[in-house]
């Protein structure tokens, strides 16, 4: 029998391998017996096909690929050496493992092999820091390593960032990076993958109008908004309530002729099903079906939802049968949702069959279905059926919470006190578990536990102040059902709520209540709803509010004339925050040192300097001693109008004071000293500022780093940096431009040396 020579056989297979690589037709179990097959007979000329086994088995194995890497270094460069796309596959599966060290390492054989590294095998690195959060080590490779390695940059690897910067609410630095793309110095215009990432950050920090003026920026460029732009900003409206805004921004949508996908729909059934306007979430589930576009589990679990917090579990079961024949198959959200509405209604026949539905489609329950199943049974007096759910639940390795355990300590018979049943009723109240919170405080009546007035507010304060204002109000209902007279401590809680939640309309209502049975609204009860319009910047019902105050013989005291005084110097109407301030003085209003400090800051901001400076003096002679915020602000505005010897006098004062400077104080007047050339002051600043116990900021020393870039002191500038490394901060975007265009040029090249290691590392290797 004729046998073809090795190297011949080895040549056919690897084009076999290449041939199907192209085609698609290699799973992971077949390249992984083609390598075995491939590598004993390998040659130099082999690696190309062996990239693309590793490219395979990369896929669902890197760990996997990894150790085929190995094998291949083992074998020897003289029989087969890894090219840089060899080296470019290991990276990214390091990048998947997590493990940025060999990742790291990887990419030190690349350049001590002295190829030029590709673009993609830096963009694996950077995903992999943006994974660990450390976006600053990141902007470092990217805006500095890079360019020196001569790798620029492209339109992925800002990409990477901008995700990065998003994920960790940096939006705003994010921003600042997409406008960086398209300088003179970057060259690497955005896309509208780089618009959208910003936007959606934008959207997701809940900053809707900052995203909307990117979007019109973004028009303006002539880039066209995709799917993802337009879903982004009404999922943005549809959380900020906006349903109106976010209903017109889909008609846009349309006829800019992008079609709307399940998510666009979801966000808007959400909104309108989280403001109990079920009817328009129907309307928009009826058109997306109109659209031909398939629902998935979240729009029908948030419909079901609707409908059985609404007491229609019926239209809720006949959206999960819908699922169940046509899919897509409910989750265990959806399980749950219903199991809860079931076991609201007390329907415990429907529960117990459900669960079985669950257990036979193999869909796993979790704490919260095991909760809802454990609360019906006891509910019933079916403690053993629900000492049995609670062993499958041990048994299933979850833990059980406070709900579970308290749940089967009273269906025990044992006697939580008022304390026990507080917590609990609170736990009930805040996962969202009204009817369970409503049973167990009847519950605690029947037991002879009476809860008074301060454990209803107590509970009532803290929904409120975590902005679940229906609990709170669902909590007062039930408190006026039980017999309990709200106070008026309780009636300004549940309004506090309300304005917190920017719901003025309500909150005015509900004192329209407390007046009508009796109450007498306070100055705290006032301040409150002047408070929550003046947020809102419904500065005009705030006054009318004051002057309601006065006609009811309630006297506007400090606290509210602060309020109001704030609301508008921040509104730009300093003049009518004058007016009023002398009317305070007028009336003899006492002023406290806060309401000082609010008229001191709105006269800055609003260029009223020398009224602020004669403010300022006049209470010093008076003995007053301001807070520093408030001062930093007036040496700001100094040194921002060129009144640079006034800013230092009112820092001496500080000083002669024995006032504490922050980190702000020290940054403004270190920032001006290396203006002005006075580098030697600025250091001894810095060293006084730590010896006073006041540590640097991240802010604080990338401003003074780029100010000494910016004046050629790179040695000095390499100390900062070092300070920035020892605390581990993140060198911003603008700190590593600057950084970058000072050394392109050949200016400053021998001053690298004042760098630290991890600032000239890359650049002692290039030029090695």
């Amino acid at each position: 029998m004729f046998r073809r020579p090795q190297a011949s056989g080895g040549a056919l297979l690897e084009h076999i391998v290449v041939d199907r690589y192209r085609a698609g037709d290699i799973g992971a179990e077949d390249a992984l017996h083609l390598f075995d097959e491939l590598l004993p007979q390998a040659r130099p000329a082999s690696i190309r096909a062996i990239n693309c086994l590793l490219a395979v088995v990369s896929r669902d194995g890197p760990a996997l690929a990894v150790s085929l890497f190995n094998r291949v270094a083992r074998a020897g460069t003289d029989k087969v050496a890894p090219t840089v796309h060899t080296y470019g596959l290991l990276i990214g599966c390091c990048r998947r493992l997590g493990r940025l060290d060999l990742g790291f390492a990887a990419l030190g054989r690349v350049l001590k092999t002295g190829w030029r590294a590709e673009t993609i095998t830096f963009t694996n690195l950077l995903k992999a820091l943006c994974a660990q959060k450390k976006i600053g080590d990141a902007m470092d490779i990217m805006l500095r390593q890079m360019p020196e390695l001569d790798c620029t940059p492209n339109v992925f690897s800002y990409s990477v960032l901008l995700k990065g910067l998003c994920e960790q609410k940096k939006s705003q630095e994010a921003l600042e990076l997409l406008y960086m793309m398209d300088d003179e110095v970057h060259s690497s215009p955005p896309t509208v993958v780089s618009f959208n990432t910003v936007i959606d950050g934008f959207c997701k920090q809940g900053d809707v109008d900052e995203a909307l003026a990117l979007f019109h920026e973004m028009l303006e460029r002539g880039i066209s908004p995709n799917l993802v732009t337009y879903s982004s900003i009404i999922d943005g409206l549809c959380k900020a309530q906006a349903m109106d805004r976010a209903e017109k921004f889909l008609r846009r949508m349309i006829e800019d002729g992008v079609t709307p996908d399940c998510t666009t729909y979801t966000s808007l059934v959400h909104g309108y099903c989280s403001l109990g306007q079920g009817d328009k979430a129907d309307r928009i589930f009826q058109e997306m079906s109109r659209a031909c576009v398939e629902p998935d589990t979240v729009i029908y679990t948030a419909l079901m939802e609707y409908h059985c917090k609404s007491g229609r579990c019926s239209e809720a079961r006949k959206i999960f049968d819908s699922m169940i024949q046509r899919g897509p198959k409910p989750d265990a959200t959806a399980y749950s949702v219903l199991l809860h509405g079931y076991a609201t209604e007390g329907s415990l026949f429907d529960v117990h069959n459900l669960y079985d539905l669950m257990v036979e489609n193999h869909v796993e329950p979790d704490n919260h279905v095991f909760n809802i199943l454990i609360c019906a049974y006891v509910k019933h007096d079916m403690v053993d059926a629900a000492m049995v759910i609670f062993n499958k639940m041990q048994h299933q390795g979850l833990r059980p919470d406070i709900v579970t355990y308290g749940t089967l300590m009273i269906s025990r018979g044992l006697h939580p006190n008022i304390i026990i049943f507080n917590t609990l009723i609170h736990g009930f109240c805040t996962c969202g578990n009204w009817e369970k919170a409503k049973a167990l405080f009847f519950e605690m009546v029947n037991r002879g536990i009476c809860p008074d007035i301060v454990f209803f507010n107590t509970i009532m304060g803290d929904l409120c102040k975590s902005r679940m204002v229906a609990e709170a109000q669902s909590l007062f209902d039930l408190m006026e059902h039980a017999g309990e007279e709200p106070n008026v401590i309780t009636y300004t809680t549940l309004i506090n709520g309300y304005c917190l939640a920017g719901k003025m309309d309500e909150a005015m209502k509900l004192l329209d209540v407390m007046v009508s049975v009796g109450l007498k609204p306070g100055a705290v009860t006032y301040d409150t709803l002047i408070n929550g319009f003046c947020m809102i910047g419904r500065v005009n019902e705030a006054f009318a509010l004051v002057r309601e105050m006065l006609n009811k013989g309630v006297t506007p005291g400090t606290v509210t004339h602060s309020i109001v005084l704030q609301a508008l110097f921040q509104s730009g109407q300093a003049a009518s925050a004058k007016i009023l301030y002398l009317s305070m003085t007028m009336d003899e209003v006492p002023l406290d040192v806060i309401t000082y400090c609010i008229i001191l800051r709105g006269l800055c901001k609003n260029n009223y300097v020398d009224e602020a400076l004669q403010m300022f003096q006049n209470l010093c002679s008076k003995g007053f001693q301001l807070e520093i915020g408030t001062l930093n602000i007036m040496i700001g505005t100094l040194l921002k109008g060129g009144r640079k010897g006034e800013a230092m006098n009112l820092f001496s004062y500080i000083l002669a004071n024995r006032l504490a400077p922050d980190v702000v104080t020290y940054t403004l007047v270190m920032v001006h000293f290396i203006e002005e050339g006075l580098l030697e002051e600025s250091d001894s600043l810095f060293l006084s500022m730590q010896e006073n116990g006041c540590a640097p900021d991240s802010r604080m020393l990338n401003s003074v780093v780029r100010r000494l870039l910016q004046r050629g002191e790179v040695s000095r500038a390499g100390f900062y940096l070092s300070k920035i490394d020892e605390n581990h901060f993140s060198l911003e975007a603008s700190t590593s431009s600057l950084l970058t265009s000072v050394f392109t040029g050949g200016k400053y090249r021998h001053h690298r040396k004042f760098l630290p290691e991890k600032y000239r590392s890359s650049m002692d290797s290039t030029n090695g």
